[in-house]
């Protein structure tokens, strides 16, 4: 749930920016002093990495990701660009919605991580959250969807 679900990966290029979830968080690392590392510390704390040839990242923005992005992420996934599927969402959407109150078991799970409780010790969960009408103001569309 958490190595995939949690909007925790913050991308970035000139004026665009969003954060980004789904697999391909799982295989994103940097070097950083000489060494691989997973680009979120979420990714070390779990002691968790994904290898694959494909990946998905779902990327909450309502503009199509520069080149750049799509570079920065195939190459942290070591994956080729042809071989990356970013869906974009706008929060102001439905699918933008959906997949925010989507991740309403994830909230839960990433505090309990915070809090630091054994994840280990979490052997099921459900949620349900309501899937609220879309607003074309991404601020109060947000608020909306995080509400719920």
């Amino acid at each position: 749930c958490l190595g995939s679900q949690y909007a925790g990966w913050s991308l970035s290029h000139e004026k665009y920016y969003a954060l980004g979830s789904g697999p391909a968080r799982a295989m994103a690392v940097k070097i950083k002093d000489g060494q691989q590392e997973p680009v979120e510390e979420l990714y070390k704390e779990l002691a968790y990495r994904d290898d694959a040839e494909n990946t998905v990242l779902v990327i909450e923005n309502d503009a199509i990701p520069p080149l750049e992005i799509v570079e920065k992420v195939a190459n942290a996934c070591q994956v080729d660009p042809c071989n990356l599927t970013i869906i974009v969402t706008p929060t102001s959407s439905l699918a933008g919605g959906v997949q925010v109150v989507a991740r309403v078991l994830e909230v839960a799970m990433h505090k309990a991580h915070a809090l630091h409780f054994p994840l280990e010790n979490i052997v099921d969960g459900s949620g349900s959250a309501p899937i609220c009408p879309p607003h074309p103001d991404f601020i109060k569309a947000m608020g909306r969807t995080n509400d719920a």
